[in-house]
């Protein structure tokens, strides 16, 4: 599906000038154009409600039964574990040449130490549970993304059994959605749930196993849950993606070369932007009037995009192809 690609190309780009003209690179902060990309950080909920759709409809058109709950987990794990590892492993690198060359941590990088519980914590993302801090930011999205792989290893087989009523879609995805009151708001696991619901609706009326008024009902539920358990914007950004998958379909070249390569950018830009930071100061000086930072911003995203197209390359891709060798029983060959 092409739209999904200009979603994730969207929702990737937005994180990265969210992070980059308001946290992440010190040089061009406080930035004209801050509060007009103030709502990027939102992509991560646009990420959510896209891994809730694409994940059962993938299973789907693979034949998935719970026999294959093992194949999966490791499909997914392999999929986005080693490049995350690599991304993490270059940040880690950069934390102490920043040391070794300034005597001090970089600005703003709030790190988590090098203990045995912090490598582990970050390698299996557990961050969360464990309370552990990430080694970088963006990785707490990661654990969101596994707890829902492991809800859906068991609960998709209900979703498509042909004896399923509107009734027990309704058990279902109450079920789901259930986490946070569970928790009294302290939620440790499936926090995002409402945001995968909403991608799990879009799934279900795209294969035909709810009807509109069913999708439309349960959509605007999900919207107000989303609304209680995060925030109000969440929950418009959630719903607009869930609407988008199922009733928008255009795509362009570009937007389809940015979804491509959107997880590479996501879980790269860091680095890149912090490298590309440090050389801009060890070249220019890295002081700039707010037009300058304005270019800058857009040129150091440039640079973003074009590291996160050589990682994904040389780095994505191949895991991509090594999750692919794993298939599902009911699988053609």
């Amino acid at each position: 599906m092409d739209n999904l690609d200009l979603l994730r190309g969207v929702a990737a780009l937005a994180v990265v000038l969210f992070h980059y003209s308001n946290s992440t690179l010190p040089t061009i902060k406080p930035n004209p154009l801050g509060p007009l990309f103030s709502w990027g950080d939102l992509g991560v909920q646009v990420f959510f409600v896209i891994s809730g759709f694409v994940i059962p409809f993938a299973m789907y058109q693979s034949g998935y039964t719970i026999a294959n709950a093992g194949r999966f987990i490791s499909k997914r794990l392999i999929r986005l574990g080693p490049p995350s590892w690599l991304a993490m492993g270059l940040i880690v690198a950069i934390y102490y040449a920043a040391l070794w060359k300034n005597g001090k941590p970089i600005e703003g990088m709030d790190w988590p130490g090098m203990n045995i519980e912090s490598v582990l914590g970050n390698m299996f993302y557990t961050f969360e549970i464990g309370n552990i801090k990430p080694f970088y930011s963006v990785l707490w999205t990661l654990e969101a993304e596994l707890q829902y792989y492991l809800v859906i290893a068991f609960a998709f087989p209900l979703m498509v059994n042909n004896k399923t009523s509107k009734v027990h879609y309704l058990l279902l995805l109450s079920i789901l959605a259930s986490s946070y009151f569970l928790h009294f708001g302290h939620v440790i696991f499936f926090k995002y749930n409402s945001l995968f619901v909403m991608g799990i609706l879009a799934f279900l009326y795209m294969i035909q196993r709810i009807d509109r008024n069913f999708f439309f009902s349960c959509g605007l539920a999900a919207i107000m849950i989303c609304s209680f358990q995060l925030d109000f914007p969440s929950a418009i950004a959630g719903g607009l993606t869930m609407f988008a998958i199922v009733f928008m379909k255009t795509t362009n070249r570009f937007a389809k070369f940015l979804g491509g390569i959107s997880y590479s950018l996501y879980i790269t830009h860091h680095f890149s932007g912090i490298t590309a930071e440090f050389a801009a100061k060890w070249l220019f000086g890295g002081s700039y009037d707010p037009s300058g930072k304005v270019v800058m911003l857009f040129i150091f995203t440039a640079i973003a995009i074009s590291f996160a197209f050589l990682f994904y390359k040389l780095v994505e891709q191949p895991f991509i192809r090594l999750a692919g060798l794993i298939r599902f029983k009911q699988e053609n060959k």
